[in-house]
């Protein structure tokens, strides 16, 4: 039966030893070597920190309490110390565990059990000297130190401290895509605003317009020289104007409160310049290479650690189909009398031992959680890739936004120019009667919308540059 039960527990052990070969093994991911654009070179725009990369100072000023006061980006800070108390936790697991201990206890036996028995025939002994006789209740007093040590054969512990590592950096990844967001973004905010003041004077100064050509309509009118639907027209087109500029000024509101909901502040005056300034230097455009997106994107990098902690999650998880050995032990002082316990040879006592465990009957609760965690490393790793590769399109998309706007520009400021000079030569033709209220009023409208859009263009083209130096990596550093 002993050489039986043996070949037993050999054979559950054996089975125990044996684990499964790895998942996943060494992956490799192919970037492209260029963007194959105009603008791609050996540099980047995205390697110059977001103080010198933007010029304007109300603007830098804006960015600067953001990145102080923004709630998104402290709750950030406060998952960094969160995951910084993991680490510490992972890394301590490698080191003994010791625990003090103090108790006290009292316990009568019963006189027909084993141990009342015992004791009172121990009682009886000759050769028992008083003080160790045993009384009845039995007190029992300890006090010393305990501890537990598990060796790291097969690398489980420096494996969660990996994982624990990898994440805690994965975090700080976090911190800086949160940074980066919060700069583009308040410059989006910002170049919004100055879009919206823009369009604001000139919706302004074409009501004044528009109201002078309503008014001489009606002197026209008076004068026998108009009728009454083209005072009408006039005044609808004066209306709808305004109507428009209300819209616009209740835009320009909603931008400032965005703003200060990005900065985390209550609403106060904002300074800004106005949009003219802010387009007057346009910034050359220097990609680097698609390579540089793994150095300098926070969100590349973030992917890259959890992938990263995914693989010491495996080879936890098959570290735990291993036998582990454990350390244990105790020393300190026991005896039933509290007056012997501190400080007396003879009521010291120690303990020291070694364990092996293995999994048996558990194998497919670990074999699960193996499964489970290369599962989750294949997600990792398809989350790693698709965020490479969305950041790679992102850049090209950018780069297409910004070249086709520039275009863009060019044509429309030259239809502002035109639709400009046809109202000057409609008012003129009116007013001594060679064009009639439609023309003015058309060619009007033409000019008004000509100017709004070239006005949303060069807006759209500032925040293009605040998208593409954020797609880049830019912001955090």
């Amino acid at each position: 039966m002993r050489y039986l039960l043996i070949i037993i527990s050999a054979f559950f052990l054996l089975q125990a030893c044996k684990v499964p070969q790895k998942a996943v093994g060494d992956i490799q991911l192919d970037v492209p070597e260029a963007y194959q654009v105009e603008g791609e070179g050996i540099e980047t725009i995205a390697v110059a920190p977001w103080q010198s990369f933007f010029e304007d100072d109300h603007l830098k000023a804006l960015i600067d309490t953001a990145l102080v006061y923004n709630q998104d980006l402290r709750k950030t800070l406060e998952n960094i110390r969160i995951s910084q108390a993991r680490l510490k936790a992972a890394r301590l697991g490698r080191l003994p565990e010791v625990n003090a201990m103090a108790g006290a206890s009292v316990r009568r036996f019963g006189d027909y059990t084993m141990d009342g028995i015992g004791n009172t025939d121990t009682n009886f002994s000759e050769f028992l000297p008083a003080d160790k006789r045993l009384p009845s209740p039995y007190p029992d007093f300890i006090i010393g130190a305990e501890f537990g040590w598990e060796l790291d054969i097969w690398g489980r512990l420096s494996g969660q401290k990996r994982a624990a590592a990898a994440r805690y950096m994965a975090s700080e990844e976090m911190l800086r895509n949160v940074q980066t967001w919060l700069v583009a973004e308040v410059a989006h905010q910002y170049y919004e605003m100055l879009g919206l003041d823009e369009e604001i004077a000139v919706l302004e100064k074409n009501i004044e317009l528009q109201e002078l050509a309503f008014e001489l309509s009606k002197d026209l009118k008076n004068s026998g020289k108009e009728n009454q639907l083209a005072v009408d027209q006039f005044e609808a087109q004066m209306l709808n104007s305004k109507s428009l500029l209300i819209h616009k000024k209740r835009e320009l509101r909603t931008v400032e409160l965005n703003i200060s909901e990005l900065s985390g502040k209550y609403p106060e005056q904002i300074e800004r310049v106005g949009l003219d300034p802010a387009f007057a230097k346009p910034r050359a455009i220097s990609l680097g290479l698609p390579a540089d997106l793994l150095r300098l994107r926070p969100d590349v990098r973030r992917a890259e650690q959890e992938l990263a902690a995914s693989q010491a999650d495996v080879n936890v998880a098959r570290a735990d189909f291993f036998p582990s050995l454990q350390l244990f032990g105790m020393a300190g002082f026991n005896a039933f009398d509290f007056s012997k316990l501190f400080l007396n040879p003879a009521s010291s006592v120690y303990q020291l031992g070694a364990g092996l465990s293995a999994p048996i009957f558990n194998r497919r609760r670990i074999r699960s959680a193996y499964e489970e965690a290369t599962a989750s490393q294949k997600l990792a790793w398809l989350d790693y890739e698709q965020t490479v590769l969305k950041s790679y399109l992102e850049v090209l998309d950018m780069v297409n936004v910004y070249s086709t706007l520039e275009e863009q520009l060019t044509v429309k400021k030259q239809e502002v120019n035109v639709q400009k000079r046809s109202v000057e030569n409609s008012n003129t033709m009116f007013s001594v009667g060679y064009a009639n209220y439609l023309e003015v009023i058309n060619s009007q409208s033409r000019a008004l919308n000509a100017e709004l859009e070239y006005i949303e263009l060069k807006r759209e083209q500032l925040q293009a540059i605040a998208s593409m130096y954020r797609s880049l990596g830019g912001g955090w550093n």
